[in-house]
């Protein structure tokens, strides 16, 4: 009865990870964010948005090394430098148009600068974070409240995470705008995750809606 027991337990604590790995939780993204799972949201939004079901992945760099960037970036943000990213993950595939693809940045931007902006862009509100979208960029600020010392200045900043897009067909749609949309909060959150904001500002599945028109 006891060995019958302890394989069921055993059995159950299998599924149980299985299913946390599978649904890519927050210990998964965080890890790493390029990683995006197979049969995943991220993996069927990117084959989505690059036209193809074969793509390659790059990762610029450690998600340590990219933590750490941010973190010795934070404090040193002023007016006159008002904002920092980086390359984060690529996507990109290659075809008879030649390479196309897209690539995730992230970084901060002080609250009191302004959003880059160009004519066309459409705006989005998603749980409360917003979203620009253009043809060829998808842009989200998200507030993050970073721990320890580090938390007064985070309060001051956006955490900024963006995809654009090369050669890769232009978004001419609306669908196509909120599918590149959807893509930058997922991978945005897996971001958020990595620097460990503690507000968890994405939390939330993202329902992705254009903001309505003032």
């Amino acid at each position: 009865m006891r060995k019958a027991l302890a394989r069921s337990t055993t059995a159950l604590l299998g599924v149980l990870l299985l299913a946390s790995c599978t649904s890519g939780g927050s210990e998964a993204r965080s890890a790493n964010p390029c990683g995006i799972g197979t049969a995943s949201q991220e993996e069927a939004l990117v084959r989505e948005v690059l036209g193809s079901q074969d793509f390659t992945t790059k990762d610029y760099g450690s998600t340590s090394g990219f933590v750490d960037e941010a973190k010795r970036a934070l404090p040193v943000l002023r007016p006159e430098k008002h904002t920092f990213y980086t390359n984060v993950c690529g996507y990109g595939t290659a075809d008879e148009r030649g390479a196309g693809g897209m690539t995730f940045l992230a970084g901060w931007l002080l609250r009191t600068s302004g959003a880059p902006s160009s004519p066309g862009d459409v705006p989005y509100a998603l749980n409360g974070v917003r979203g620009v979208a253009s043809d060829s960029r998808s842009t989200l600020l998200v507030p993050c409240d970073m721990p320890g010392d580090l938390r007064e200045q985070s309060q001051k900043v956006w955490l900024t995470g963006d995809l654009t897009f090369g050669q890769s067909r232009p978004a001419t749609d609306q669908a196509a705008k909120d599918r590149r949309m959807t893509l930058a909060y997922l991978m945005t959150r897996r971001v958020a995750d990595a620097l460990g904001c503690e507000n968890k500002p994405l939390e939330k599945a993202p329902v992705v809606k254009p903001a309505p028109t003032p």
